[in-house]
C-alpha cells in the first residue's frame, strides 16, 4: 500500500500527493504504453502464428518425402516354395513382378586333391632335400611353392600353398589316429580345374583327386543357365540365387508388388495436408474457428503459401503418367469444406492397374533428386522443393521470423525508454508537489499567525 509521507507527517496541503502523482504519471504514459502493448501483442501473435506455419510446412514436407523417390514405390514381396534348395534374396528397387519356375540339375563344385598319408605333420618328408610343388588353375599362370631343405613337412606345405594368394587353399586333416593328409582345394567351376606337379607329397597322382570341378546348371522358366558358382545373379532381374541342393521338381519363386505401403503413404499424405489446411485456414481467415480474426488475415504472402500448396494437389503433375496425371485420377478429390478425401477403392485400383504411372506422377521415376536445377521432380518433388524455398534462410518464413524478432527487440527498447522517461516524470511531479506542499504549509502557518494577531488587537470584538 502506497503512503503519502508528507501527509503522514502532518504537513502539506492535506491531499493525497502520492496518488495524485501516480495518476498524473499514468495519464501521461497511457497513450505511449497502449501503443507498445498493442504492437507487442500483435508481434507475439505473429511469432506464434509463424511458428505454426513453419511446423505445418515441415510436417507436410516429411509426408511428401515418403513418396518422393522411385524406390519409395518398390515394395515387392518374394515367396519361395523350397528355400532349403534355393535361397533367394532380392533388390527391392530392381526386382520385377513375376513367377519363375526354377530347377537345379547340378551344383557347382571345385577340384579337391589330397596328398598321400603321412604319420606326422611336422617331420621332414624329403630326406633333408628341398621340394617344389607347382599349381595351375585352369589355363592360368602356374605358381610354384618352394620348400627349403629340412622344411618339407605337411605343415610347411600348407603354409606355402596358402601364401600363394591364387584362390587355392590347403588344410591338414587327421584321417585316423596318427595318420595325416593335406587337402588342396581350388575355385568352383569346370574352368578352374587344378593341375599340380609334385614328386614328394603325392598331389600329382590322379587317384588322389577326390572331387572334380564342375559348373552349376539350372533352368529358369525353361531357359538353361550355367554358372561357375552356386551364387547366381542376373538371371532374374533383382534376384540373387544361392543354390543349396539339386532339385527333383521345380522351385516356384513369385515376386509380387505390395501396393499397401504406397496406399498407406498416400492416405497419410492427404491427412497431413488436411491438417496443414486447417492451420493455414485459421491463420488467414477473417473469421477463424476460435471466433477471432486470423493473425495473418491481411497478409497476402501467407495466404499465397496456402494457395500454392493446394494448387500442387489439384493440378497435373509435372511428370504425368499416361493414364494417371493428377491426384483426382487416383481417387483423391476436394470436398465442399476445402479438404481432400480419398476413395480407397479407386486408389487401390489405380495402384493395381497403373502402378508405374502413379510412381512417375509422384517421383518423376528418380531417386535422391537434387534441389538444384530446373528438372521436373514430380508432384512430391515439386512440393518439397517449394516448401524448402519457404523455409530457406532467405525464404518468407525465416525472413518473417527475423523481422518479428527485430520488432520485438525494438518494442522492448521502447518500453525501457518509456519506463525511464516516466520515472523522471514521477520524480519531477513528486518534487513539484513537495514544493507546493511546503509553500502551502508556510501559507497556512502565516494564516494562523495573522489570525492570532488580529484577535489580539484592542479594537477587536473580543476586547469590547
Amino acid at each position: 500500500m502506497e503512503t503519502d509521507l508528507l501527509n503522514s507527517l502532518g504537513v502539506g496541503a492535506g491531499f493525497d500527493t502520492k496518488n495524485l502523482v501516480t495518476t498524473l504519471v499514468n495519464a501521461e504514459k497511457a497513450s505511449a504504453q497502449s501503443g507498445i502493448d498493442r504492437r507487442t501483442k500483435d508481434v507475439e501473435a505473429s511469432i506464434t502464428g509463424m511458428g505454426q506455419v513453419k511446423s505445418a510446412l515441415q510436417t507436410l514436407k516429411a509426408s511428401f518425402e515418403t513418396l518422393n523417390d522411385k524406390r519409395d514405390f518398390n515394395f515387392p514381396i518374394l515367396s519361395n516354395s523350397a528355400p532349403e534348395s534355393v535361397y533367394a534374396s532380392f533388390d527391392a528397387s530392381a526386382a520385377a513382378p513375376g513367377t519363375y519356375l526354377l530347377g537345379v540339375s547340378q551344383l557347382a563344385q571345385n577340384d579337391v586333391l589330397k596328398t598321400s598319408n603321412f604319420s606326422s605333420l611336422t617331420d621332414d618328408q624329403n630326406s633333408s632335400s628341398s621340394a617344389a610343388v607347382t599349381i595351375q588353375i585352369g589355363s592360368g599362370t602356374a605358381q610354384t611353392v618352394t620348400l627349403a631343405a629340412g622344411s618339407t613337412s605337411l605343415t610347411d606345405l600348407v603354409t606355402g600353398i596358402n601364401s600363394l594368394d591364387m584362390g587355392v587353399t590347403a588344410r591338414a586333416v587327421e584321417t585316423s589316429s596318427g595318420s595325416y593328409t593335406v587337402l588342396v582345394e581350388g575355385p568352383q567351376g569346370s574352368s578352374n580345374s587344378l593341375t599340380i606337379t609334385d614328386t614328394v607329397f603325392g598331389l600329382a597322382s590322379g587317384s588322389n583327386k577326390i572331387q572334380t570341378a564342375q559348373d552349376s546348371i539350372i533352368s529358369v522358366n525353361g531357359l538353361t543357365v550355367t554358372s561357375d558358382t552356386n551364387e547366381v545373379e542376373n538371371v532374374v532381374s533383382g534376384l540373387k540365387l544361392d543354390l543349396m541342393a539339386v532339385t527333383t521338381s521345380n522351385v516356384t519363386l513369385n515376386v509380387s508388388r505390395d501396393i499397401s505401403v504406397a496406399q498407406t503413404a498416400i492416405v497419410n499424405l492427404v491427412d497431413t495436408y488436411n491438417a496443414f489446411e486447417g492451420i493455414m485456414k485459421d491463420l488467414t481467415s477473417s473469421q477463424a474457428a476460435s471466433g477471432t480474426t486470423g493473425v495473418f488475415s491481411a497478409d497476402s504472402s501467407i495466404r499465397a503459401i496456402r494457395d500454392t500448396v493446394r494448387s500442387f494437389l489439384m493440378n497435373e503433375s509435372s511428370t504425368p503418367g499416361t493414364s494417371t496425371t493428377k491426384l483426382t485420377d487416383i481417387g483423391v478429390s476436394l470436398n465442399r469444406n476445402g479438404l481432400f478425401t480419398v476413395n480407397k477403392i479407386t486408389l487401390g485400383a489405380a495402384l493395381s492397374g497403373s502402378y508405374a504411372d502413379v510412381t512417375k506422377m509422384f517421383s518423376a521415376n528418380t531417386d535422391d533428386q537434387t534441389s538444384y536445377g530446373v528438372a521436373s521432380r514430380g508432384l512430391a518433388g515439386d512440393v518439397i522443393d517449394q516448401i524448402e524455398d519457404y523455409l530457406a534462410y532467405d525464404g518468407i518464413v525465416k525472413v518473417r521470423q527475423t523481422s518479428y524478432s527485430t520488432t520485438q527487440g525494438d518494442l522492448a527498447d521502447r518500453q525501457l525508454a518509456l519506463d525511464e522517461k516516466m520515472l523522471k516524470v514521477e520524480t519531477r511531479y513528486t518534487r513539484q508537489f513537495s514544493n507546493m506542499n511546503k509553500i502551502m504549509d508556510e501559507m497556512k502557518a502565516m494564516q494562523d499567525y495573522l489570525d492570532q494577531q488580529l484577535k489580539n488587537l484592542p479594537f477587536t470584538a473580543s476586547n469590547d
